[in-house]
């Protein structure tokens, strides 16, 4: 690559975002959530190196040298018409971010704003926009992204001269989704010229749109037909920036990613692997994250044959996706198929891989056995012909053909008039709103299009050369571990907390401690941070609050018991000491659709357990008539999260369900006891408990993560254990996603009967965000619980992030003096401080206002703060954290004296990403001892963690707006500090 063309590699705007392409229609409706994008930054580096750019075209390169090209505004990112004149109402008020138009879904426009026509003054207003003379620069080449009606005399976007004569014009397609439109214009190099938009039709379809446009950055006859065989060819040898160049036509397309314009974050470029000499033309590939990266050809810039093509792509998954929709995970695709329009290369659950084409009258495809599906992890190269002559569509892996499927010698492949996209689909299902499906996740480099079916021989030798390219001939070992520092400077994303390495985790479980080695598992999707395609994540550490990232430990499989999910369930040992998992097996082929599966480790002696087999069937499954008490019936179809412990020489096993009335009235959730003598065969017991919804509704209908833990015992011996469930609704509840249930009480594992103390359920945290129990005893005997903390934030949020949801610290539970539960952080957490001395330390009483003075100087959102105070003659006390400096911001955990109760007030804490408008004020009843409050306080990022006299806990979020709300105060009047000491806090990750 010259230097002139990586310049405009790196520097190139973006393209469209390769949305479905919609219909003209109804009047403006709501609006369709999608990534944000803003405007492009460098814009004038970018426009001063497009005369660089330039040096390598074949004409007109001394006029592209001396001109200066210049177009204020030229994608509207301004938010406003800024550098461009109107007439008439058709345009003063058509700049927007909508991302569609509320009868459909997406312009697929470039950056954040763009001119829509229609919400200007609808389809009746006319009126011309004109931007400013600028002189004609660069490569001479002037393209731009233009939809909306369909009138060439009447309705159009035209490069003119000062004058108004018309140099280059194009209408719309009536289709609101923009096609990028491209005018050689190289005979007027450094002339003056302007863009002008006409609106001067009033009926159906009167309107125009504008986005993203480019002045002498595109390579002259860009988009012309090809005149070799070689169409296109993506090399992704970059190794950095927002675009690649596409070999063939020397001309760079746009590479979408989350961070390029990041929201919560510093920006940052795609994920580029590094150079590696050994890996020959695989070196420096692209990864594509599975739900924010795509690369755009747009389709005016790509022509191929439509009588015969060959497409080729060397692939690495790093996951699998359930495949929405039926749809594949596009490797790339310019298709529509339903038109039988263009062709589709992807890959699809499993690891099974297709390529189709459409002929206009149908959609021909061809897959590959599954003897030859991907393996996640493995490079492979992919190639597929549609040879109509021969009568076949063909698949190659690794040079060798793997799958045929017949088609008629006269077919002809239908173009389709969409963009071509790598690494996203074209007709993407849409998950909450906000994240498209059917993308891929991985490596992709040397992506091929042929104008004509290579055929066994040529393909064969193509491979083998690629083979040559590496060392000992041995196609290299992908690498692509989540790399966590892609959200370095994340002002929200906890640092101390335990996270997924990247997108989406919920309910961390199967703690479980081998060989003085801590194992912690938790509900995982790899492609992004929404949930789907579960897996079981995996992290290790040798003290519970440093963990070390490990490859996902099992992944829906086919030909397993959980081909469709594998989902939350616990970990024990076996006879021989060695860790068994029990999971819950998610399977659609059958009904319920959970089942409890078992795996063991492949080498009980790796330390760090990373490879588990699964059993090859189901070891407990719900039984519809299971007796749940008479004149009731068990909730069939709702059997899940397997809690598993040993006593003697015993294994019993809880499962989450539901007991309804033989009418089919909900009576409340349950844990269903099963016992085991070796793991694979279960007895079933009956329940252990069974809730009452009708009396408490937040316990729910089914009971979720059922965790019984031993506490200690009591005065007369009897073993007393804590039953911990998660309640999970029927219908939207506004109680779902944010409470723990507990009861304590006597357990008889002779008698399999375990005896409440109450009846009435109890609340282990008291602040709206702490979920997913699971627990487990490790080998000093302490019974610990790990949950997930819900961050409560917007699906568009979730996008902007990359990440959703992080566990909750470590806790110890035991047996208060009254009988309940106590619980407070593991003493490891202190292993966190930073080394040296803290940043406060404070221990005599002291008044609030010396104790402020001490604290003015204290910024910090990392922190852990241990607090006693006494009330005093106060009313109510506590503690500010995450503070602004006037106090505009600050989330406030208090004590009211006279409700008795403990709490936190987040009226004023920053609701920057949250789902909920109003964050309020929880709280719940507290004793003090000796009107004492004592308080071990962890903020970390947007989490805040309270933990109030070993008893009872705050976990709850912040999403400051303000960069400054950092501070501490103590505050009320007429209260006391005993002792405060303040701690910096450094990250989870060793």
């Amino acid at each position: 690559m010259t230097w002139t063309h990586r310049a405009a590699a790196l520097l190139l705007p973006g393209g469209d975002r390769g949305r479905p392409h919609g219909r003209g229609g109804p009047p403006l409706g709501g609006r369709w959530p999608r990534p944000r994008r803003g405007p492009r930054a460098l814009l004038g580096v970018l426009l001063a190196l497009a005369a660089c750019l330039a040096l390598s075209a074949p004409t007109g390169a001394a006029h592209a040298e001396a001109a200066a090209t210049s177009l204020d505004n030229p994608g509207f990112e301004t938010g406003d018409l800024t550098g461009w004149t109107a007439t008439g109402t058709a345009f003063t008020q058509a700049v927007t971010d909508e991302p569609g138009w509320g009868w459909g879904c997406c312009f697929n426009h470039a950056g954040r704003y763009h001119l829509w026509g229609y919400r200007g003054g609808g389809d009746t207003a006319v009126g011309t926009l004109t931007s400013q003379t600028f002189t004609l620069g660069g490569t001479g080449v002037v393209s731009l992204l233009v939809s909306g009606g369909r009138n060439i005399d009447h309705l159009y976007v035209a490069l003119t001269t000062p004058t108004g004569t018309v140099l280059h014009k194009a209408t719309g397609s009536e289709d609101e989704a923009y096609r990028r439109v491209i005018w050689d214009a190289r005979a007027h190099l450094g002339q003056a010229v302007r863009i002008t938009v006409v609106d001067d039709v009033s009926g159906g379809w009167g309107h125009i749109n504008l986005d993203d446009i480019r002045i002498g950055v595109d390579a002259p006859g860009t988009g012309q037909p090809p005149t070799g065989e070689l169409a296109a060819h993506w090399s992704f040898d970059e190794g950095a920036g927002a675009a690649t160049t596409e070999r063939v036509s020397r001309s760079a397309d746009p590479i979408s990613y989350v961070f390029n314009d990041a929201v919560y974050k510093p920006d940052s470029d795609p994920l580029w692997e590094p150079d590696d000499p050994a890996a020959g033309v695989l070196s420096g590939a692209l990864l594509f994250d599975g739900y924010s990266t795509w690369v755009t050809r747009d389709a005016p810039r790509l022509a191929v044959s439509t009588e015969a093509l060959t497409v080729e792509a060397w692939v690495a998954p790093r996951a699998f996706e359930w495949g929405d929709g039926g749809k594949p995970s596009a490797i790339v695709n310019q298709h529509d198929q339903d038109a039988n329009q263009g062709f589709s290369l992807g890959v699809g659950r499993h690891g099974g891989w297709v390529f189709g084409v459409g002929t206009g009258d149908a959609w021909r495809q061809v897959s590959a056995p599954a003897a030859s599906a991907l393996r996640a992890g493995e490079w492979a190269h992919l190639t597929a012909t549609f040879d109509p002559a021969g009568g076949a569509m063909r698949l190659y892996l690794n040079g060798v053909s793997v799958g045929e499927a017949p088609v008629p010698t006269g077919a002809r492949m239908s173009p389709a008039a969409t963009s071509l996209l790598i690494g996203r689909h074209n007709q993407p299902v849409i998950v909450n709103g906000v994240f498209a499906v059917n993308m891929f996740n991985g490596l992709i480099d040397e992506v091929k299009i042929h104008n004509r079916a290579l055929g066994p021989a040529e393909i064969a030798a193509g491979h083998s050369a690629a083979l040559d390219t590496f060392a000992d001939r041995t196609i290299p070992r992908a690498d692509m571990a989540m790399d966590r520092g892609r959200y370095d400077g994340d002002r929200y994303r906890p640092g101390y907390h335990f996270t997924a390495p990247n997108h989406w985790m919920n309910e961390p479980h199967a703690p479980i401690q081998v060989d003085g080695r801590y194992h912690l598992f938790y509900q995982h999707n790899p492609h992004g941070p929404y949930w789907h395609n579960i897996s079981w994540g995996h992290a290790v550490s040798e003290d519970l609050v440093h963990w070390r990232d490990l490859p996902m430990a099992m992944v829906p499989t086919a030909g397993s018991p959980a081909p469709d999910g594998v989902w939350s369930g616990s970990a024990t040992v076996d006879e021989n000491g060695d860790p068994v998992l029990f999971f819950t097996a998610g399977n659609d082929s059958v009904r319920p659709n959970q089942a409890t599966g078992l795996a063991r480790p492949a080498d009980p002696d790796d330390p760090d357990l990373t490879e588990w087999i699964m059993h090859p069937t189901p070891v407990t499954v719900q039984q519809p008539d299971l007796d749940v008490g008479p004149g009731r019936k068990v909730r069939y179809g709702d059997f899940r999260d397997p809690y598993v412990w040993k006593e003697g020489d015993t294994w019993f096993q809880l499962m989450g369900s539901g007991v309804q009335t033989t009418e089919g009235a909900d009576v409340g959730g349950t844990a269903l006891l099963y016992t085991s003598t070796n793991l694979t065969d279960w007895t079933y017991v009956g329940p252990l408990a069974v809730g009452d919804v009708n009396a408490h509704p937040a316990t729910g209908q089914v009971w979720e993560l059922p965790t019984f833990l031993p506490i200690g015992r009591d005065a007369q011996g009897r073993q007393r254990n804590a039953l911990l469930i998660n309640p999970a609704f029927s219908s939207p509840s506004e109680h779902a996603n944010k409470y723990v249930w507990y009861w304590v009480g006597t357990w008889d594992a002779e008698a399999r009967r375990w005896t409440p103390d109450h009846t009435e359920p109890r609340l282990l945290d008291y602040g709206d965000h702490f979920t997913g129990p699971s627990g487990t005893v490790d080998a000093s005997g302490r019974s610990l619980l790990f949950s997930i903390t819900q961050d409560r934030r917007t699906e568009q949020a979730h996008y902007d992030a990359g990440w959703a949801h992080n566990a909750g610290l470590p806790v110890r539970l035991t047996t208060r003096p009254d009988g309940d539960l106590g619980v407070a952080p593991v003493a490891e957490v202190e292993r966190l401080h930073a080394d040296g001395a803290p940043l406060v330390r404070i221990d005599r009483p002291t008044d609030l206002a010396t104790v402020n003075q001490r604290l003015a100087g204290v910024r910090g959102d990392m922190l852990h703060i241990r607090l006693e105070m006494s009330r005093g003659s106060a009313s109510s006390f506590g503690l500010d954290v995450l503070r602004s400096p006037g106090d505009e911001e600050r989330t406030r955990l208090f004590y009211d004296r006279a409700s008795g109760r403990f709490g936190v007030d987040r009226t004023r804490s920053g609701n920057n990403s949250s789902s909920w408008t109003d964050l309020g004020v929880q709280s719940g009843p507290l004793r003090l001892e000796g009107n004492r409050l004592v308080l071990d306080v962890f903020v970390d990022r947007s989490m805040v963690e309270a933990f109030a006299n070993g008893h009872k806990s705050i976990t709850t979020r912040a999403y400051p707006h303000r960069t400054d709300s950092l501070g501490l105060r103590v505050w009320g009047e007429g209260a006391k500090v005993h002792s405060m000491t303040v701690w910096e806090m450094t990250p989870m990750t060793e």
